[in-house]
């Protein structure tokens, strides 16, 4: 498995794109294009040498910001994600990697629900840890967890100013339940 930067110029970025679409919902997808336009940096996952995924970070300060990671649905359930945070986390020892989730809803024994907290459990199987904040956009509550360095809440504050200074649309606010 090897993560490898991508840009407009890439061969492969097509087939990224088709990844995206096939991937993240419609409501919470940008085009690749446009995370790039935004300063955001695109990472190919390749399993001998095939794109069969992405990742999408954004860096400010020690937070390396996990805004996406989507591989193939046919190479689903395979340790490709898994090992694709495995080398991002230890690429990135003096980091923050942040992430947010759809945060599980217990009392909701829904699909949803099941695959919400089954997405919570991939991540700390992957090392990340819930810090005890959340966020709440597109009618959706979202849990903050981090890997590597401890989560710090006053330096996550001050990336989300800096991504709305980037997208404003898009602007998660922190809190406590």
């Amino acid at each position: 498995m090897k993560l490898s930067v991508i840009t407009r110029a890439s061969p492969d970025i097509h087939l990224l794109e088709e990844i995206n679409t096939e991937a993240i919902p419609e409501c919470e997808r940008n085009s690749l294009d446009d995370l790039l336009d935004t300063g955001a940096q695109v990472c190919g996952i390749y399993e001998s040498d095939e794109p069969v995924g992405f990742i999408v970070l954004r860096r400010y300060k020690s937070i390396l910001y996990l805004a996406y990671l989507a591989v193939r649905h046919d190479m689903r359930s395979k340790g490709i994600g898994s090992k694709a945070l495995s080398q991002l986390t230890e690429e990135n020892a003096g980091c923050r990697i942040v992430v947010e989730y759809e945060a599980p809803n217990s009392s909701d024994g829904s699909d949803e629900s099941d695959m919400r907290s089954r997405r919570k459990a991939f991540y700390e199987r992957c090392g990340f840890k819930s810090t005890g904040w959340y966020t709440f956009y597109d009618d959706t509550e979202f849990e903050i967890a981090c890997a590597g360095l401890p989560f710090d809440i006053d330096e996550f504050n001050g990336f989300v100013g800096y991504l709305s200074s980037l997208v404003n649309d898009h602007i998660p606010k922190p809190y406590r339940k």
